[in-house]
């Protein structure tokens, strides 16, 4: 074979397959950006399918998961108590405001993702001094499910105290938000005798301390007391 005769025959079959190529990509449709190779659709990043019709949107629309959660169908599946849009927030006890990806603190709870007690600040033993002509007795703060001792529900938020009237060892029940302490009006009963106690207004904690003005009435007559409590 003389050389003229081979650069022809291998022009010829670079034609060939210069043809064969663009007829296998002939009717061959690919979307969403991808190229025809070899009458296959080679797809962009986040896209597959023999089209390139189906779309990843957690790779198309970038989406990051946070604290081990996974993106299903462009959106993250969090892991228990985490919320917002990345799983970005921890939320234990208090509901989740998406407008600015805070978790707000139901009543009792506290500190990141409202998963300490506030009462746990003021449970203890107590000295207390009052200008009822009570001094020197020794009272406490102790945890409460709820107010009604046959109740099954049970809220953060309620404490025992006692040391609320001057006659033996009387227990009324208090609500606790953050550093406040409220008495709500009720009745207790001490040496037989029955009061109805409540709080002016919330007593505020301090270091280990906090004083508390109580309304008590017995038979009708209302008395206001100022008590001081100190932690020991």
């Amino acid at each position: 074979m003389n050389m003229k005769n081979f650069f022809f025959l291998l022009s010829f079959a670079l034609f060939t397959l210069t043809i064969s190529s663009c007829n296998d990509c002939k009717d061959v449709v690919c979307d969403n950006g991808g190229i025809c190779e070899d009458g296959n659709c080679d797809c962009p990043n986040g896209f597959s399918g023999v089209s390139c019709e189906v779309e990843d949107l957690c790779v198309t629309q970038n989406v990051s998961c946070l604290n081990d959660g996974v993106c299903v169908d462009g959106e993250c599946d969090c892991e228990p108590y985490y919320r917002g849009e990345s799983c970005q927030t921890y939320c234990v006890n208090g509901g989740f405001n998406a407008t600015n990806n805070t978790c707000n603190c139901y009543p009792g709870w506290e500190a990141d993702g409202c998963t300490t007690e506030s009462r746990l600040d003021w449970i203890g033993t107590y000295s207390l001094t009052s200008d009822c002509n009570q001094t020197g007795s020794v009272e406490t703060i102790a945890a409460l499910d709820h107010p009604e001792e046959d109740s099954v529900s049970i809220a953060v938020n309620y404490v025992r105290i006692t040391g609320l009237t001057t006659i033996g060892d009387t227990k009324a029940y208090g609500l606790i938000d953050g550093n406040s302490l409220r008495i709500p009006k009720q009745n207790v009963t001490a040496g037989g005798t029955t009061y109805t106690v409540e709080s002016k207004q919330p007593a505020i904690l301090g270091a280990n301390s906090f004083d508390i003005v109580i309304i008590r009435k017995f038979q009708g007559n209302p008395v206001e007391c100022t008590l001081s409590y100190v932690k020991q």
